[in-house]
């Protein structure tokens, strides 16, 4: 079937996926949403006030490998922005990711532009990506490093094809995109298998190794192998990788196998799906862990979704037949991923609080605190200490080190190498602390899980706290244990208490 289609119908397209793409990132909560995100509004906030990374204590502080520390990337891209267009925080977030998730689709058009020059196979892996539940996740009001990553993750891959044929130029782009990427956040381990396919590809052509019909049935035997000797794993199951893939890459993905099949057992494929093959190949072993896998593979799945569509559609005898089909995918993948967007809304209360957005009573309670309050402040529950950490700012004894070195409540301590063959030496840093003392995330929530009838009370004598802010539909042994005091301030929801008093 000829799909080519007028430049007035492309122009359409793309208005109408745009359009889309706005639609989505509507909010549709009163406030920032997330748990990470509150922490980084912390530190971006942080930026702006003192003008420098006072977490920065090390130049592996930077991306985030040294104690007490942070990939830095989006935080100075927020705080840039805020300060650049004077708005506060929270709406900078909401700004910068609504603008990150339109280009998103960008990203993954030219990243499918770089493994298939094709019109409608570049859109609709930009449709397919952008509107992916698991983008709309990381791209709405939420700040996060992992969608920063998401987002520009495609465009790397784009520029790491488009090297062979400048090697000085994009190699060079290539750097300064992983030095970002490794700034941005620790699931930059993903470029690894992905730069590894690429030179192993490259090398293949160089030696000239033709692929055939045995060699493809090879790799997708290895690869049935890797996939079913994951069910071995504890925990894991058929269904675990169903909820976990489907959930983030949404209707669309249901064409990914019929996509790597085409792909795999196609005649003449091009070096960039050699690639993308291997790229897949690679990081097969790695699908079980899906609390990392679902974001990771979202790419990947996008070009495979759109493969299978591509091939949908060509079996089509007529054109109107092809953009009813397409019309028809783009509802249900939108409709998919608003189920999850609003169903942010109607689960609202999970554990005590608001499960992923921060609360008007929260947020009051912090702007009290902001203007009444000098001194330090404890909140025994961690979704609310984060909150009214962001929109406060206060001296908070809390349960993450970062705040430490900022709000310089940082006690001494030392440093000792960790193993290089230890999965903490990647995930965390080469360097652990030792003989700490003072404010420290250890004593946080021993106080919250003891309480202050425990042998643990201790922590309070050396530690000077002067307000207890209480989420009144929360328990922990520390709010059982604390004796009422003077009330200050009372939400309903939220209460502050005089600690000494």
């Amino acid at each position: 079937m000829n799909t080519k289609f007028s430049e007035r119908t492309w122009i359409l397209l793309w208005i109408c996926l745009i359009f889309i793409n706005v639609i989505m990132r509507i909010p549709v909560t009163p406030h920032e949403i997330g748990h990470d995100s509150f922490l980084i509004h912390f530190l971006a906030d942080s930026l702006s006030i003192s003008w420098h990374a006072k977490w920065w204590l090390h130049p592996l502080s930077m991306i985030g490998m040294y104690p007490f520390s942070n990939a830095s990337a989006l935080q100075f891209l927020l705080s840039g922005v805020s300060q650049s267009i004077s708005l506060t925080m929270e709406w900078t977030i909401w700004v910068v990711l609504f603008s990150l998730g339109i280009l998103s689709s960008f990203t993954a058009y030219l990243m499918a532009g770089a493994i298939k020059d094709d019109k409608l196979f570049k859109f609709i892996t930009a449709l397919v990506y952008s509107t992916s539940p698991g983008i709309l996740l990381y791209t709405t009001w939420s700040a996060s490093g992992r969608g920063l990553l998401l987002v520009i993750l495609p465009l790397f891959i784009y520029v790491l094809l488009k090297s062979r044929f400048s090697k000085i130029k994009y190699s060079l782009l290539v750097f300064v995109l992983f030095i970002f990427l490794l700034a941005t956040h620790n699931l930059v381990y993903i470029t690894i298998p992905i730069i590894l396919s690429y030179l192993v590809v490259m090398a293949n052509n160089n030696f000239n190794i033709k692929s055939s019909n045995l060699l493809e049935g090879f790799i997708l035997i290895i690869l049935f192998i890797i996939f079913f000797t994951q069910f071995n794993i504890k925990d894991f199951s058929i269904i675990t990788l169903i909820e976990g893939y489907v959930r983030y890459i949404g209707v669309l993905g249901l064409f990914m196998i019929g996509g790597f099949l085409s792909l795999v057992f196609k005649n003449n494929k091009t070096t960039e799906e050699k690639f993308l093959i291997l790229v897949i190949f690679f990081l097969a072993p790695a699908l079980s862990v899906t609390i990392y896998s679902k974001f990771f593979m979202l790419p990947f799945e996008a070009l495979l979704a759109s493969y299978g569509i591509i091939n949908l559609i060509r079996v089509s005898q007529k054109r109107n037949a092809a953009l009813f089909v397409i019309l028809i995918l783009v509802a249900f993948s939108v409709g998919f991923a608003e189920y999850y967007q609003f169903n942010k809304v109607n689960n609202e209360i999970e554990g005590g609080v608001a499960t992923s957005w921060a609360e008007d009573s929260t947020v009051n309670a912090a702007i009290w605190t902001r203007s009444y309050t000098n001194k330090l402040v404890f909140t025994d529950e961690i979704t609310v200490s984060r909150r009214i950490l962001a929109y406060s700012g206060a001296k908070m004894f809390t349960e993450n080190d970062i705040v430490y070195p900022i709000q310089d409540n940082l006690g001494p301590f030392k440093i000792s190498m960790r193993s290089p063959f230890s999965t903490l030496f990647y995930s965390e840093g080469p360097f652990e602390v030792q003989n700490r003392t003072g404010l420290r995330s250890w004593s946080w929530y021993k106080l919250r899980d003891e309480g202050l009838d425990s042998k643990w009370s201790f922590v309070i004598e050396n530690i000077d706290i002067s307000y207890y802010i209480r989420n009144e539909r929360f328990d922990s042994a520390f709010s059982r244990s604390f004796k009422e005091r003077s009330k200050l301030y009372d939400a309903g929801k939220i209460s502050i208490w005089d600690f000494n008093n």
